[in-house]
């Protein structure tokens, strides 16, 4: 085989679990939007043996989905899908946020994928007790010794909350000791934003609770939510949050503002 043809052949078949491949291929996907399972092959120098076991592994995942030798990014709300979006940064994120639990913690989840990530950070938190309206996320703690409370409602497939009145009736009755918010875009205008209004609801709940119960309420997002505008405001008011943690990409004016409104900045 000429030298040439060496470098125009694949990488070998690999093996499920290959994570050099998986990486790059949900880099391709996450870049491109997706592709022909040969096309994306070519782009990577592995073979479609490769490609079809590492996609196996991202569709269960809930990153991609497949049609008809095709593979497309997949573009829904669920948590699994939203956690490898700036994964890098989330995952410093939720490192950050758990500096802030203590033993003994009463602590409220909400959702998002930087939460999720966040919860398993957390899993050993000596007497921690978890309140949450999502099952993903409660999930996240099984197998461990914390106690963990889930709030009743209306089952939201795509995201695994639970929202409806229900769910905000059970937050006017509770009490915790720290809370923790996704949220999905910011604006100076209009404050903190979800894309979702029925999980708003349930948010602005949380924080009413918050303020009367006493407890520090903290939002966890990564920095390009930034300037993003959405559906439902959930917190205009500034002055409801102890602070936002996020990533080091934080634009200087964002930073100032919070800090100008008294948050702590974890970044």
């Amino acid at each position: 085989m000429s030298t040439s043809e060496k470098k125009r052949s694949p990488r070998g078949r690999g093996k499920v679990g290959n994570q050099d491949i998986s990486d790059a291929l949900r880099t391709e996907i996450l870049r491109s939007g997706g592709g022909r399972v040969a096309d994306l092959a070519a782009r990577l120098q592995v073979s479609e043996v490769s490609v079809r076991k590492s996609l196996n592994e991202l569709e269960k995942q809930g990153i991609v989905r497949r049609h008809h030798g095709m593979a497309q990014l997949y573009d829904g709300d669920d948590i699994p899908f939203r956690m490898h979006v700036h994964y890098e940064e989330k995952q410093a994120i939720a490192a950050r946020a758990a500096s802030l639990v203590e033993p003994g913690d009463t602590i409220l989840l909400e959702a998002g994928s930087a939460i999720a990530m966040f919860a398993q950070k957390i899993r050993d938190v000596k007497g921690l007790t978890v309140i949450s309206t999502n099952l993903y996320i409660a999930r996240a703690f099984r197998g461990c010794k914390a106690k963990v409370i889930v709030l009743g409602g209306l089952y939201q497939e795509e995201s695994e909350s639970l929202i409806g009145p229900s769910v905000c009736e059970s937050i006017g009755r509770i009490g915790f000791s720290k809370a923790f918010l996704g949220i999905s875009g910011y604006t100076f205008a209009d404050g903190f934003m979800l894309n979702d209004v029925e999980r708003a609801n349930v948010s602005r709940a949380i924080l009413g609770r918050g303020a009367v119960c006493g407890a520090q309420t903290w939002i966890l997002t990564d920095s390009s939510k930034c300037g993003i505008s959405h559906a439902s405001v959930v917190c205009s008011s500034l002055g409801l949050l102890a602070g936002i943690v996020t990533d080091r990409n934080l634009p200087a004016e964002y930073r100032s503002h919070f800090e100008k409104a008294g948050l702590q900045v974890l970044a």
